[in-house]
């Protein structure tokens, strides 16, 4: 099954396969985010991949504030590869590596015509508001994410 999304579309489908379920967004990079030497500057990259992932699975059907939404981020790790020189967009492609009953970490790479730019990882746990403690995932978005089992935990 394959679903097109707006701006970001979902490319493969299958979860715990060669091919697991993929996300491409689009991601701008403006004038701003560039350093004295014409790259994005090292600490943009770490928004630049959260409002992608983030905008990715709102356009999935959870938006902000959806309960699946209220997250921590636990761990977020960048390895950077050729610097991005120029404005205009980025492609960030993510995935959902592994899965427990109340994390989630994406695997991402973000790209343009002129290459691999950085690849990584961000480890999200769900809360619950009230409790301020971790809740499990609700079906809704595990299905989104083609989850049929979940992993040990995290």
């Amino acid at each position: 099954m394959s679903r097109k999304i707006e701006k970001g579309h979902i490319v493969e489908n299958g979860y715990h396969s060669k091919s697991p379920l993929k996300i491409i967004e689009k991601c701008p990079v403006h004038f701003d985010d560039l350093d004295a030497f014409g790259m994005l500057y090292a600490g943009r990259y770490y928004p630049l991949v959260e409002r992608g992932i983030i905008r990715g699975i709102t356009k999935m059907g959870f938006p902000i504030g959806h309960e699946d939404m209220n997250v921590v981020i636990r761990e977020m790790k960048l390895t950077f590869g050729s610097p991005i020189r120029r404005v205009g967009e980025v492609e960030l492609e993510f995935w959902l590596a592994r899965v427990s009953r109340s994390t989630a970490t994406h695997e991402f790479v973000v790209r343009s015509e002129d290459g691999e730019h950085a690849r990584g990882y961000r480890t999200a746990t769900k809360v619950n508001l009230a409790t301020q403690r971790s809740a499990p995932w609700g079906d809704g978005i595990l299905a989104a994410f083609g989850v049929k089992q979940l992993a040990a935990a995290v």
